[in-house]
């Protein structure tokens, strides 16, 4: 749970990072991240045939599969993919590729079945273990065994409400992949969210380049400057690095919102704020998260900045070295029946907001990268969260496979938090 040792901690870092004057003491010095990781099609292939094959990937939520035999489709990893719900009630995740001729067992984008049917040649599928059950005109097949033509099965699990693939067949399991991750997230209760809306981009640059601007707010009173102020001072960033690529940052409000806030005399108290919007809160959602931006990423292509009210989550899919689809899902707790509070609207429209000033930036950055005088990335103390991203990113896809000229050099095992 986000407990109190872990918030005091969390409130100790944040005095620290407001009043040192420099890394602290033995703090590894960065060599320039190599720009050839962002623009080149044989890193970018790297990525699409291992690193995206290794990885826990949010693919939908659990109440989209509400009956055995609900499903839905999804393609984001280059394969065809069917996620439904068995008369076990069992969630699980096949091939949508059936195994006579590769023809789709489906192709609406969502519905219900009682079998998984080839619309080519009708061969027939259970939704439970996806066996094939059924093979029209069996009898002109010599030798066909059926048991050994079943859909092939991806990894799959859930939590939080979302259902979550990994075409590794064996992963590490999905608890012990996210960490301290559900412990620290389980105020939210996350699995009795709702979907409000989303809004979804398509951007001009590799898919790093955008991950990457969301794992630090060393440019937040640049970017997004509110007349003069932040909402936010970034000088007191605490970033936490977490197994598995996995991080989380914790950033305290500025001496502005302090002062507009009742209750607050210091960054350092820590109370629960009513929602300007008039939008209810998650009942037990602990008072740090009122009094800071709380966000967490899930490696390689999850960021959720969490808030009391709710949150977007913000998935990440590259669409070739140059392009990213950006999909936003905001989500609240149950309003009970009907529309959801109009209020949200606002809400979704202010996130878009920060977003788009966020992305105005990342076009013109990738182009720069592309530029043969442009050399490396240079990053500080406060982006070791980037760091330790691409950290990652080399150790799933193997230092072994990549060329030595666009690797990153492995410095931050010993600030892992354990």
């Amino acid at each position: 749970m986000l407990d109190d040792a872990l918030v005091d901690r969390l409130i100790a870092e944040m005095a620290y990072e407001m009043q040192r004057t420099g890394p602290p003491e033995g703090f590894p010095a960065f060599h320039d991240i190599p720009s050839g990781r962002y623009t080149s099609q044989e890193f970018y292939e790297l990525e699409q045939e291992i690193l995206f094959r290794k990885s826990w990937i949010v693919a939908g939520r659990v109440e989209d599969l509400a009956e055995s035999g609900s499903y839905f489709l999804f393609d984001e990893l280059g394969l065809p993919l069917i996620v439904i719900r068995g008369t076990d009630d069992v969630i699980r995740c096949f091939a949508n590729t059936c195994r006579h001729r590769g023809a789709p067992v489906v192709r609406e984008q969502a519905g219900t079945v009682r079998h998984l049917r080839c619309q080519y040649h009708a061969w027939t599928y259970g939704i439970t273990d996806g066996s094939l059950i059924a093979v029209t005109d069996e009898r002109d097949f010599v030798g066909l065994c059926k048991e050994d033509r079943g859909l092939p099965a991806v990894s799959c699990d859930t939590w939080g409400g979302w259902v979550w693939i990994n075409l590794d067949p064996d992963p590490v399991p999905l608890l012990e992949f996210l960490g301290p991750i559900p412990a620290e997230m389980a105020h939210f209760r996350c699995e009795e969210l709702r979907l409000v809306g989303t809004d979804h981009r398509v951007m001009d640059c590799n898919w790093k380049v955008a991950v990457e601007a969301f794992q630090e707010v060393y440019h937040f009173r640049f970017i997004h400057d509110r007349g003069g102020f932040s909402v936010l001072d970034s000088r007191g960033a605490t970033m936490g690095l977490f197994t598995h690529g996995n991080s989380r940052m914790v950033v305290p409000h500025s001496k502005e919102v302090v002062a507009a806030t009742p209750g607050r005399d210091s960054w350092r108290d820590m109370v629960e704020v009513p929602s300007a919007d008039g939008l209810a809160n998650i009942p037990g959602v602990h008072p740090i998260v009122h009094s800071t931006s709380y966000s967490f990423t899930v490696f390689p292509n999850l960021i959720t900045p969490v808030g009391a009210i709710g949150f977007p989550i913000l998935l990440f899919f590259p669409d070739g070295p140059k392009r990213t689809k950006l999909q936003i899902y905001h989500f609240a707790p149950s309003w009970g029946g009907g529309p959801y509070p109009p209020e949200w609207d606002k809400r979704m429209e202010t996130f878009g907001t920060i977003i788009d000033e966020d992305v105005e930036n990342l076009a013109p950055m990738f182009r720069a990268m592309e530029a043969p005088n442009f050399g490396g990335v240079p990053l500080s103390y406060q982006e070791r969260r980037i760091w330790h991203f691409n950290e990652t990113i080399d150790r799933v896809i193997g230092v072994e496979k990549i060329p030595e000229h666009l690797r990153v050099a492995p410095l931050l095992d010993a600030y892992i938090e354990q």
